[in-house]
Order: structure tokens, then sequence, then C-alpha cells
């Protein structure tokens, strides 16, 4: 895959995932997650977490290990909720931006866990985003159409990538789908998902 294809779909994960935190009302912030051990308020500061952890991945900056564990982040605290999703949105660009030169898709790269080849992170990168603009879709409500293309990518980077995520215990015991089912639907339940999930009734 080119560099400037995967740069595109690393953005296009990303703005997807904004755009599902943007249309979140605050009084939605403590429902549940497709992900059991996050609320959607945890879902927004894990996304927030996640464009510092690609920024720093990208431009190979020590990873600051307190990031894993902050709530909220740095950049979020002392701030309203009603404001996290700007706040948020802002640390966009500066991620995709580090991902924008052939050097970032070199060598080794890190999250904060052990370095891997940079390929196979931004390609886990792109798939992370995509699934957790799902998480926060289904969990506040709103319709979420992932293109054919980040479906691949999800898809093709879990079938490689899950059993080492979850023997580090990033990823829930596997969902298994039908063989027909749809590929992203397929790539949820290789992550632990159930793609049938919905949130319970207020």
């Amino acid at each position: 895959m080119r560099q400037s294809t995967r740069v595109d779909l690393l953005a296009q994960s990303i703005d997807l995932a904004l755009d599902m935190v943007s249309d979140v009302s605050v009084d939605q912030y403590q429902d549940p997650t497709p992900c059991s051990e996050f609320t959607v308020r945890d879902l927004v500061n894990h996304i927030g977490m996640m464009l510092l952890l690609t920024r720093d991945a990208g431009t190979r900056a020590a990873p600051d290990p307190s990031l894993l564990t902050a709530d909220p982040m740095p950049f979020l605290a002392g701030h309203p909720e009603s404001d996290w999703a700007g706040l948020v949105a802002e640390k966009a660009d500066p991620a995709v931006s580090a991902w924008s030169v052939p050097a970032a898709w070199e060598g080794e790269a890190s999250v904060g866990g052990p370095p891997m080849a940079a390929t196979a992170l931004g390609g886990i990168l792109i798939a992370e985003f995509a699934i957790h603009a799902w998480d926060v879709a289904v969990a506040t409500g709103q319709s979420v159409n992932i293109p054919a293309s980040l479906a691949t990518t999800a898809f093709d980077t879990y079938s490689r990538e899950a059993p080492r995520m979850r023997g580090l215990g990033l990823l829930g015991d596997e969902a298994p789908q039908e063989t027909n089912a749809p590929l992203f639907d397929r790539a949820l339940g290789l992550t632990g998902r159930d793609p049938r999930w919905t949130r319970p009734t207020r």
C-alpha cells in the first residue's frame, strides 16, 4: 500500500471517530459502550490519548507512560466536558501530520508497548480509530458508515495482529462471525466485540 494511501486512511479513520464524538451530548457521557470497561466519557478520553500517542509514534518522540492511565488527559483537565469534543479534535492534525512523512512508516515505532514495525503499527492505528468510531456511534445511538477501504484495512489488520494483541491483554476473546458476515462485522468480532451490541434502553 502506498504511503499516501495509508495516510489518507489514517486521516479518514480519525475524522470518522471525531465526527461521532462531535455529536455526543454530555448527558450521554456516563452511558455504557461496547467496551465493558469504558463509559462514553472514558472512550472520548481514550480517543484523545490515542491521538497523542499516534502523534508521538509518528515523530518517534518517547511515549509518555502517564498518558496510559491519565483520567482525564492533561489537555482535558480543568475543562468542562462540554468542551472535550473540540479539544480532542484539535489533536487530529498533529497526529496525521506526524505520519505524513515517509520516515514515519520506516523502521519501528511504539505507542507505549514493545516496538514493532511502523507499517504494522500504522495499520493498527487506522483500524483502532475506525473501531472506536463504531463504539461511539452505537453507544450514543448514531449511525456510522464505515467505508469499504477502512473495513478492509481493519479486517486485514486484526486478522494478522489480533492474536498478538490479545496476548498482550489489548483485546478481548474473539467473537466468531460467519464467513459471509460483513467485513467490518468480522473485524469487530476479531477485537472481541459483538457487532449486534445495542445500547441499553434509558
